[in-house]
């Protein structure tokens, strides 16, 4: 059945932002569509979603959420055959994340080797056209993990100084134990991958496709460094951009007189106080305005690996970028983050000509990423809360899906709330 036309403009339809006539005389009808969404499983874990009650290569009772633009998200839940459907649907490009979380008497039924399986999750961009569509979202089994990346807090405010127009300096990334064995944290890394992934004449989605889109690594050409400390589980550690109280530079921004470890450069004053972190020997992260340390993105991938020499990572120039970058292998990566602007922001930038890429890495690494980042806004991207354990310690939710495992939320560097 064809879903009904609505008249553009018609109260009550927020998303809907092709009609300008205030007169009453525009007749344009939009025509609406319905949508049915599977919810697939990757073949590898076939057998974990039988196990649950889901065979057949299909996931029942997951939560499907789909966002067009700055619309209001839409949820449903999938049946026995893995769909899920929603009606009345402005034709477009939506945003759709399926999870479905196990319970602890469904997980204490798989094998001691999968008994860190917390989750199914996974992400897709699905078009919609009337007057009906069909889609397919693939998710996979998310396993608590160890060292994950727990909050990452990239806000830039207004604060002009003559030197630059916004305060880049309050970053911090929060990682924590989700493991229940203690973690040293000697030699692991915290970097950065590739930030240019939208289609800009300069940087295109098809230029630098081969190396966005790796499936063997991340590219990246800055990352720091741990020195030696042990971290217990349920612990947290506090990496700033600089250690000082950012609150009294701007107001509202966050005190990181505590952190745990600071990012050092070379145009910034170094807290005594808090030990700094181990330059990988790539680079600084720009060594003129913004050389205070690794500034962690607002856009692109955040991710932290397993110790590695840089000597021993393969090379390469992408093109209009100063050489080298490194591929971080997929073997040494512990967690990857995922980011871009909010819908609306998005939505902006595409307006003026520059659209996202499909991807912002390989579905190896992260199947989605997360629509978050808010501009000036102080606000913080974080993990989700996947459950309480009975010492008090929290599971965070990790389905390597980032679209799915981190919200906005204000800033708490150094707690799981």
């Amino acid at each position: 059945m064809n879903a009904p036309g609505r008249r553009a403009g018609d109260p009550g339809d927020p998303s809907d932002t092709t009609g300008s006539d205030t007169t009453g005389t525009d007749t344009t009808t939009i025509q609406r569509a319905t949508l049915t969404l599977t919810v697939t499983v990757e073949p590898a874990d076939w057998a974990l979603a039988a196990a649950i009650g889901s065979p057949g290569g299909v996931l029942a009772n997951a939560l499907v959420t789909l966002r067009r633009g700055t619309g209001q998200p839409r949820v449903d839940t999938t049946d026995a055959a893995g769909a899920a459907a929603f009606a009345d649907l402005l034709p477009g490009t939506y945003d759709v994340s399926a999870v479905r979380l196990l319970t602890p008497e469904e997980t204490a039924g798989f094998d001691p080797v999968d008994q860190d399986v917390n989750a199914f999750g996974g992400g897709a961009l699905v078009p919609v056209a009337a007057p009906a569509s069909s889609g397919r979202v693939a998710v996979a089994a998310g396993r608590r993990g160890s060292l994950v990346i727990s909050e990452n807090f990239a806000a830039e405010p207004w604060a002009p100084s003559g030197i630059y127009n916004y305060y880049y300096f309050g970053h911090y990334v929060e990682l924590y134990n989700n493991a229940d064995t203690a973690i040293q944290l000697s030699g692991i890394v915290i970097g950065r991958g590739q930030s240019w992934f939208r289609d800009y004449s300069s940087m295109s989605c098809a230029v630098n496709g081969t190396w966005r889109n790796d499936p063997d690594g991340i590219w990246a050409k800055f990352f720091d460094a741990f020195p030696p400390m042990l971290l217990a589980p349920g612990a947290t550690v506090v990496v700033a951009t600089d250690a000082i109280d950012h609150g009294a530079i701007v107001a509202g921004m966050p005190d990181l007189t505590g952190a745990t470890f600071e990012f050092i450069g070379s145009n910034d004053v170094d807290n005594p106080g808090v030990p700094n972190m181990i330059r990988s020997g790539l680079r600084e992260w720009s060594a003129s305005v913004l050389g205070h340390g690794f500034i962690t993105p607002r856009d692109g991938a955040l991710f932290v690996a397993l110790p590695m020499t840089v000597s021993e990572l393969v090379q390469d120039n992408l093109p209009v970028q100063d050489p080298p970058y490194v591929r971080i292998p997929r073997e040494k990566l512990l967690d990857v983050f995922t980011t871009s602007e909010t819908p609306a922001l998005e939505a902006a930038a595409t307006a003026q000509g520059y659209p996202l890429c499909a991807q912002i890495v390989h579905e190896n690494h992260d199947r989605g990423y997360a629509s978050l980042y808010d501009g000036q806004e102080l606000t913080s991207m974080k993990r989700r809360v996947l459950a309480r354990l009975p010492d008090g310690r929290m599971m965070l939710l990790r389905t390597r899906t980032s679209r799915v495992d981190f919200e906005t939320g204000a800033p708490s560097p150094g707690w799981v709330p």
